[in-house]
């Protein structure tokens, strides 16, 4: 029993099963069997086999050479999508206004507000201190720590005195 490598690449495997072809049709004449793993094989077998092999790999080549097609195809059908697609945006929510069924229909989401920066909320908080004292507003607490001294008068402590009539 002879051994031999199994190719690994499309090319060799291409080459192989061309050069046994070509030798089956050459060396293989006349009333001949060819004994695989106990099964015998009429030549014309072996061959179909082999020309199998090479039919559908170049159908294959084929499928891929259609698939790379249809990827560029389809890279380009989206290039063109990708160069109107904001204009058409743009142009319901002008036309509809932004809050519309009909821009809304066409994709359109309003942007969620953006949190305000750590510099942006800490001048916003020296500016609300600096309005509040200017206005000289307090809050809760502070209203509560001001009270106003109060005085009796007299003659008002519950009691009426009517002089004696």
């Amino acid at each position: 029993m002879t051994t031999h490598t199994t190719p690994k690449s499309e090319v060799a495997i291409t080459a192989l099963c061309t050069a046994r072809i070509q030798g089956l049709t050459q060396y293989a004449k006349g009333n001949v069997t060819i004994g695989v793993k106990g099964t015998p094989y009429k030549p014309s077998v072996l061959i179909a086999i082999y020309q199998k092999c090479l039919d559908t790999r170049t159908a294959l080549a084929a499928a891929r050479a259609q698939e790379t097609a249809a990827l560029e195809a389809r890279d380009t059908a989206d290039a063109a999508r990708k160069t109107v697609d904001a204009s058409v945006v743009a142009w319901a929510v002008e036309t509809f206004g932004p809050t519309s069924p009909q821009a809304q229909a066409l994709g359109y989401v309003a942007p969620n507000p953006a949190k305000p920066t750590v510099e942006t909320r800490a001048q916003a908080v020296t500016k609300a201190r600096a309005t509040r004292e200017a206005r000289g507003t307090a809050g809760k607490k502070q209203k509560a720590k001001i009270t106003g001294a109060t005085t009796a008068t007299p003659g008002t402590s519950g009691s009426s005195s009517s002089g004696g009539k």
